[in-house]
């Protein structure tokens, strides 16, 4: 709708496994292993969606949340990671390795998101939202955490709001094709 399909010939010009700058945000850039996804242009435009989304539901005091999405890193993989002691959704501790298909962490500096192989993935069917929720959290609590356990009693943040603000703001994702 808004771009053309991303094709191999990209490879030159957003090469893999390298650090590309997001355009529109100041210190912010992005890596892949995967040429073809995502343009830096995209993910320009779903951050800006995101906080947009963000801002009109929850506010940003003092512009804390924008200075964190101009300082972060963001890496798209087509694999998987396995990863110990995480928190599920709803605030179960889980001390083994558990398959994740996102993550957050350098407190709030960095988020991982799998994008899966051979398909043509779409950020509003990722973890993009959802690390930048934690993303959020983190710059709201000044980097001491960003609420790893979600909806458990541990620590303090995330509700039942921003798992709704979640799927409201893929839908937006999904309505301009990103």
């Amino acid at each position: 709708m808004f771009h053309k399909p991303i094709t191999n010939k990209t490879c030159s010009s957003v090469p893999a496994d390298k650090l590309n700058r997001v355009p529109g945000y100041k210190f912010t850039y992005q890596q892949t292993d995967d040429c073809d996804y995502f343009y830096p242009s995209h993910t320009s435009l779903a951050l800006h969606v995101f906080y947009v989304e963000w801002v009109s539901k929850f506010g940003d005091n003092n512009g804390i949340l924008l200075t964190a999405i101009n300082e972060l890193i963001i890496e798209y993989g087509t694999y998987q990671r396995l990863v110990a002691r995480i928190y599920g959704m709803n605030g179960d501790f889980r001390p083994g390795q558990t398959v994740v298909n996102g993550l957050t962490g350098n407190r709030g500096k960095y988020i991982f998101v799998w994008i899966g192989k051979g398909s043509h993935p779409k950020l509003h069917k990722t973890s993009f939202v959802h690390e930048l929720v934690h993303v959020a959290i983190y710059a709201a609590n000044f980097g001491e955490h960003g609420d790893p356990d979600h909806l458990g009693d541990k620590y303090k943040g995330w509700t039942h709001m921003h798992t709704k603000f979640i799927h409201d703001t893929n839908e937006v994702l999904k309505s301009v094709d990103l």
